[in-house]
């Protein structure tokens, strides 16, 4: 149907333009030859620029776009989608057995990070989960599409910090913090903000409006906080910190 409205050329007078959604495959190409993609983004701003460049492009197509995970693993399933996009500070504590679950179905995932999110025992569990793909939220243009292509060609398309990352973590005994290790040494400055506000008793939202990050990055920075220290609950984390303070400047 697609086709019949382009070949229709501009609506007829009265009858507005057809609202471009989903697939609009370049000419000359059918869309069985191009590559499908399914943004995971919670931004609607960022969304639509990860479109824009993707679909001018003559061999992509963005066939959909969500700000949940598990609407990604639907769409992709029903979309028959080769590359999810998704931004890492929607991660949360399902996360993992998604990304496994959505790798297993043969669909690769690029997971675009920030600065924040990317620490060395995330970026090995999200590995070891089956994503090739790995890129700063920020990454050049071209960079994402040259990552797009080679996922689908199923090879793998991580940035060289990532690399970089990973020989650290596996070479030094970072990975395998001592004893004497402050334990709060072990989270970035962002989880560590973020952890001291939970101990003050700040809600989710709260510390959204206290740091200026959304909601769904905060929910990302308490999980790998937990997870990087044992604790299960805000309350272990709560008494955790306050018995760990972190010294003063």
């Amino acid at each position: 149907m697609s086709q019949d409205l382009r070949r229709a050329g501009p609506a007829a007078e009265g009858c507005p333009p057809p609202r471009r959604v989903g697939l609009f495959p370049g000419a000359g190409h059918t869309p069985t030859s191009l590559v499908r993609v399914v943004l995971c983004e919670d931004q609607e701003v960022f969304r639509l620029g990860l479109r824009v460049v993707l679909e001018a492009q003559p061999d992509m197509a963005v066939v959909a776009e969500t700000d949940q995970l598990s609407a990604a693993l639907e769409v992709a399933d029903r979309t028959g989608a080769q590359v999810v996009v998704v931004r890492q500070a929607l991660l949360d504590e399902v996360a993992l057995p998604f990304l496994r679950n959505l790798c297993e179905r043969g669909t690769a995932v690029l997971l675009l990070a920030e600065p924040c999110d990317a620490t060395e025992p995330e970026l090995v569990e999200v590995l070891q989960a089956g994503v090739r793909g790995y890129l700063p939220r920020r990454a050049a243009a071209q960079r994402l599409v040259e990552a797009v292509r080679a996922l689908a060609r199923h090879e793998a398309a991580l940035d060289s910090t990532a690399t970089s990352q990973l020989v650290h973590y596996l070479t030094t005994s970072d990975s395998c913090p001592d004893a004497g290790q402050g334990v709060l040494d072990r989270l970035t400055d962002r989880q560590r903000d973020v952890a001291e506000l939970v101990a003050q008793g700040l809600s989710n939202d709260e510390i959204a409006v206290r740091l200026f990050l959304s909601l769904a990055t905060v929910k990302s920075h308490l999980t790998a906080v937990m997870r990087r220290l044992g604790v299960r609950t805000r309350t272990q984390l709560a008494i955790l910190v306050n018995r760990n303070p972190t010294p003063a400047a």
